[in-house]
């Protein structure tokens, strides 16, 4: 892992810590937060602990992530393993970069979402535009309970 730089974000979100999760991780609303990144975001696979999941933006565009650790409706970690290219997985720059999305309970109806993430150098700036934005709009969708 070459020239990677930890980033970290959090917001405050006026919703459990399962709402929060439900909101990060449901089908139904993932593709809605992550649209910042890019959109028709999705993933396949089951979330559990020791899993690969596929991220994709397309059916045969994104990347692989295992599951380092999973404690529901508190933590998760990422660790991405290779990109997808026209279907084919191939090493890449920023391979074994970690994202961590962490919730920590303030009260029983208010959640501090944290998220730690690992970026290429080249991609620092975009990253730390998008990712404020997007957990902007896990707050909203939480709050809303959709």
């Amino acid at each position: 892992m070459k020239n990677l730089k930890t980033l970290s974000f959090s917001i405050f979100i006026d919703s459990d810590r399962e709402g929060v999760w439900d909101t990060l991780w449901n089908p139904r609303t993932y593709g809605k937060w992550t649209s910042v990144f890019c959109e028709g975001n999705y993933y396949t696979g089951e979330l559990k602990q020791g899993n690969t999941i596929k991220f994709l933006k397309e059916e045969r565009e994104g990347m692989t992530s295992y599951i380092q650790k999973l404690v529901k409706n508190e933590q998760i970690v990422f660790v991405h393993q290779k990109q997808i290219k026209d279907g084919i997985e191939t090493d890449f720059a920023w391979q074994g970069a970690r994202e961590i999305y962490h919730l920590k309970k303030e009260t029983d109806s208010s959640t501090e979402l944290q998220v730690i993430v690992d970026v290429a150098s080249n991609m620092e700036e975009y990253f730390a535009d998008a990712f404020p934005k997007s957990l902007t709009l896990v707050k909203q969708l939480a709050e809303q309970k959709i």
